[in-house]
């Protein structure tokens, strides 16, 4: 402990007795960093200045029709977030190019379906350029969507029919019915109003054709509940697709805030530089001083001797 004490004690002394060398080195090396600053500035001080614009946007949804055992639906992206990363760039180069020194980089936020649209360019046509491809993408989407819900309300349109066509042979299954079961009614006061009479070939024919309008009205019966199930499978479906096109409203692609203008931060940079010419001035200096010190001790250990 006493030798790391003394070690560490010699070390500041060196310090403190180099102490004019060290701050001299590091002003020079901070007014070199200064003066690099300034000649770059004075070189590049006719270039324009960069300006940058952001967009955050929020990809949208549409309806596909799935075929299963019969037909149904399901929402997924009008496209997809990771590819449009990759595609963005490359469908909208045309717009990009009409603006020398633009730059156009797309990133995903996470794993939402959000995507962060960063413009660069020399001048301040970043904002412009911009909007109008936000603007496309977003008609384009728009433009898809709507040619999705024509198909599915298509679709939609044929359910209603066969549920109208249906609906009608219900109608109609139940009158039938409701006849028979008044002819069985009518018939069956007619032999008992004949009971009494001698039993033979004509009350044989009339229970066979009693059994007959029974039986057929077991069948109807077991027609019209057929047909009451399959309509109200018609009218769920119907009733599911239009809550699925009523929520579809919320889900289109649209921009998040607004697009504006800003100049990126030279500033930052500009001190880099400086604090970096500071660093390597201290190391240089620090350096310097136990190097002189070095040789100081050599030279006395030697005269020593």
């Amino acid at each position: 402990m006493e030798e790391n004490t003394v070690e560490l004690y010699d070390y500041f002394r060196v310090i403190w007795k180099r102490k004019i060398l060290i701050i001299v080195v590091i002003l020079v090396c901070t007014g070199v960093g200064v003066g690099v600053e300034v000649g770059v500035k004075n070189s590049t001080s006719e270039s324009p200045v960069t300006y940058q614009a952001v967009a955050v946007l929020k990809i949208g949804k549409r309806v596909k029709l799935v075929p299963t055992n019969g037909i149904s639906s399901s929402v997924e992206y009008i496209e997809n977030p990771g590819n449009l990363v990759e595609t963005i760039p490359l469908r909208y180069s045309f717009k990009i190019q009409e603006t020398p020194g633009c730059q156009l980089n797309v990133d995903r936020i996470g794993q939402l379906a959000m995507l962060r649209l960063t413009m660069k360019s020399l001048g301040k046509g970043a904002e412009a350029v911009l909007k109008e491809i936000v603007d496309m993408l977003i008609d384009e989407h728009s433009r898809m969507a709507k040619d999705s819900v024509v198909a599915y309300e298509s679709f939609m349109r044929i359910l209603e029919v066969d549920a109208k066509a249906t609906q009608r042979g219900i109608d109609v299954a139940t009158a039938s019915l409701s006849e028979m079961k008044k002819r069985e009614g009518e018939y069956l006061m007619h032999i008992e109003v004949g009971k009494d009479v001698v039993k033979g070939e004509g009350y044989k024919d009339q229970s066979a054709f009693l059994n007959m309008l029974y039986l057929k009205t077991i069948d109807k019966e077991r027609e019209l509940s057929v047909s009451r199930g399959y309509l109200q499978n018609i009218m769920r479906q119907l009733m599911m697709h239009r809550i699925t096109l009523g929520n579809l409203e919320e889900y289109s692609t649209e921009l998040i805030g607004e697009i504006k203008n800003t100049t990126i931060d030279q500033g930052k940079s500009a001190m880099h530089i400086i604090v970096v010419a500071g660093v390597a001035g201290l190391i240089m200096s620090l350096f310097i001083a136990f190097f002189m010190q070095y040789i100081e001790e050599s030279k006395t250990s030697r005269k020593e001797k």
